[in-house]
């Protein structure tokens, strides 16, 4: 693989110190609406998971799938899988990657605009390094009767070139140098938003990989709909084991 690496520049360092240094253990997400009075109501999660292509996004909300099955996770490497399951082997994701991402398009387009009904969170994968695409998402959800909240997952260059070979699917060296170069200027501006809403969202988090899971799965539960029928002891049966994309 041919590393893009020159043609890049370092993602800057949050403005603020208390925003927490590399591997520093950061404490639990503050439960509260950010930008809402105090007794406001607030409407069901939409949590919209971003990040340079191998930050781990999709290992974070299959992680959130299989931990929480009430929320509804929108990711286009399931559209992917099962594609895949119906094509030769020998046919390169390449050939079929519009096809994955058009569906979830869509899907996001539908959930949104179908409104938070049913009462489930609804946790959607996107880079989110496009500043428009992500905040004209934001403020259709908002319309829509979401509440939404943003999460960046952030990782270093070697990080998110590591993630794509472990993953096995390798953005080619131009895309990803966009998606890079986009996330190393908006990366200042959502460090400095972090814990309090920014443009159409309500709460703006940025979070190193190792913690994000733990991060987002506490969120959830927190603004979660318990349903009447559930049963005290499937609640209490304790988190499932999931993977842990640190793990050395």
């Amino acid at each position: 693989m041919t590393t893009p690496a020159p043609l890049l520049r370092p993602v800057p360092d949050s403005p603020d110190p208390a925003d927490g240094a590399r591997g520093r253990a950061r404490e639990p997400l503050p439960d509260r609406t950010v930008g809402r009075s105090a007794g406001s109501a607030v409407g069901p999660l939409l949590i919209v998971v971003g990040g340079v292509p191998g930050a781990g996004k999709s290992t974070l909300l299959a992680n959130v799938a299989a931990d929480m099955p009430r929320a509804v996770v929108l990711d286009p490497d399931r559209y992917r899988r099962r594609i895949a399951d119906r094509l030769p082997s020998w046919v390169p994701y390449g050939a079929y990657r519009w096809v994955a991402h058009t569906l979830h398009a869509v899907a996001t387009v539908l959930n949104l605009l179908a409104g938070p009904r049913s009462g489930r969170p609804l946790l959607v994968h996107d880079t989110a390094t496009r500043e428009r695409r992500r905040e004209l998402l934001g403020l259709v959800a908002r319309l829509c009767g979401w509440d939404p909240v943003l999460v960046a997952v952030d990782v270093s260059l070697a990080e998110a070139l590591d993630g794509q070979l472990d993953r096995g699917r390798v953005v080619q060296p131009d895309e990803f140098v966009r998606h890079w170069e986009r996330w190393t200027a908006q990366r200042s501006l959502l460090a400095a938003a972090a814990g309090g809403p920014r443009g159409p969202w309500s709460a703006v988090h940025l979070m190193e990989r190792c913690d994000a899971f733990g991060q987002v799965r506490d969120l959830v539960r927190r603004r979660s709909v318990v349903v009447a029928t559930s049963r005290p002891e499937a609640a209490s049966a304790g988190t499932r084991a999931v993977a842990n994309p640190c793990a050395a």
